[in-house]
């Protein structure tokens, strides 16, 4: 109880409010244990706060900026028993909306979160915290694989569709 009291009295509900702490609650959830999400967040935000006193919710909006994608890659398969026409796959880069760019960010920092808590055995919160300090910095794997996404649809940039993909 201490514990849940503690959290709610430095993130109250204006903190809770906020959409994209409440898409990244959402995104975070399983089976719908929403509390069990927020403590995770609520919890990064304290340790981020330990490091960097009240810059827990700047540190946030700057991480999921950063990694936020505005092109995304479709990959279109090789044709089937055609003779040398496109014997590769065709990567063919689409423009998608600003808020699903905004989730696939979101997205992109929780599994990385996720398989860094997995590789060195560390909780959840910890890794996310982690992973949304190095995203406002802009380096971390989230970060390299946004730019890979970009250099990619450069190199495939004859292909490009100009349809907002939502």
């Amino acid at each position: 109880m201490l514990v849940k009291e503690k959290n709610t009295k430095i993130y109250g509900s204006r903190i809770k409010s906020d959409p994209l702490v409440k898409k990244t609650i959402n995104l975070l959830m399983k089976d719908g244990k929403r509390s069990k999400a927020e403590k995770v967040l609520f919890k990064s935000f304290q340790a981020l706060d330990k490091d960097f006193p009240g810059q827990s919710i700047n540190i946030f909006y700057l991480a999921i900026i950063a990694v936020k994608q505005d092109i995304a890659i479709r990959v279109k398969p090789k044709p089937k028993k055609r003779r040398n026409k496109q014997s590769f796959n065709v990567y063919l880069p689409r423009v998608i909306s600003p808020i699903r760019g905004l989730g696939l960010g979101i997205r992109s920092i929780l599994k990385s979160s996720k398989e860094r808590s997995h590789q060195s055995f560390t909780p959840l919160w910890e890794s996310l915290s982690q992973e949304l300090l190095q995203a406002s910095q802009n380096k971390g794997e989230v970060v390299a694989k946004r730019y890979s996404v970009s250099k990619l649809a450069l190199s495939n940039k004859r292909r490009v569709h100009f349809t907002i993909r939502r």
